[in-house]
């Protein structure tokens, strides 16, 4: 049966995966996101809901003994991760951002490769290429690895391009709101996903 809500979200994930690829081909070399490359895989921060249900149903997909050892790796993750978040002596509020600094390995991470690569959320998709963010227009971010402090981005169609993918994603997780899906109150990350099975968020006969 199709699901527009996984549908939508894999109609979005293909369209920054071509804003990745028309960046490779701009930038050439300068882009060196690849197998056994996963910096970016320390970096803390939270997922919606659809993006959620989207690493729950890749997480089904696994095998028995992929799957015991991605939730171990996640429990353990959610009890550090509730260490680095409470420094300032307040849990984890929904939209905060972590500490400046603080990393901790994602722990879809295995032996330098995601296991649910096929279903990782949107930022996992878009890091590495320069990113433009239109709430935030006075500057774009890049990759360390990729472009360093001060570099030159030369690129036309960055914010054009970008500002469509946003407003896209906004419209679907709008669409989601009005056609009755489910919100969460606390903060999701990748090892809630893991461990918590959040597939039902979409589905079509609750969501919509």
């Amino acid at each position: 049966m199709p699901n527009p809500v996984l549908d939508a979200y894999a109609w979005i994930c293909g369209e920054v995966e071509q804003e990745f690829d028309r960046n490779r081909q701009l930038h050439g070399t300068r882009i060196r996101c690849g197998p056994g490359c996963s910096d970016c895989c320390s970096q803390l921060f939270q997922i919606t809901e659809i993006e959620a249900a989207a690493v729950s149903t890749g997480v089904r997909l696994l095998g028995p003994a992929q799957r015991r050892r991605l939730e171990a790796r996640a429990r353990d993750y959610v009890t550090r991760r509730a260490v680095l978040t409470t420094q300032g002596g307040e849990a984890e509020a929904w939209g905060s951002l972590p500490p400046p600094g603080a990393r901790l390995p994602c722990p879809a991470l295995e032996d330098g490769r995601c296991l649910i690569y096929a279903h990782r959320p949107l930022i996992c998709r878009r890091f590495g290429m320069p990113l433009y963010n239109p709430e935030r227009p006075g500057r774009v971010y890049a990759c360390e690895l990729n472009f360093a402090a001060g570099d030159a981005i030369d690129d036309n169609q960055l914010v054009q391009i970008q500002t469509g993918l946003y407003e896209s994603w906004k419209d679907i997780q709008g669409w989601y709101n009005e056609h009755g899906g489910m919100r969460d109150p606390e903060p999701i990350t990748v090892a809630r996903a893991i461990l918590d099975d959040f597939s039902p968020f979409a589905d079509p006969a609750r969501s919509v």
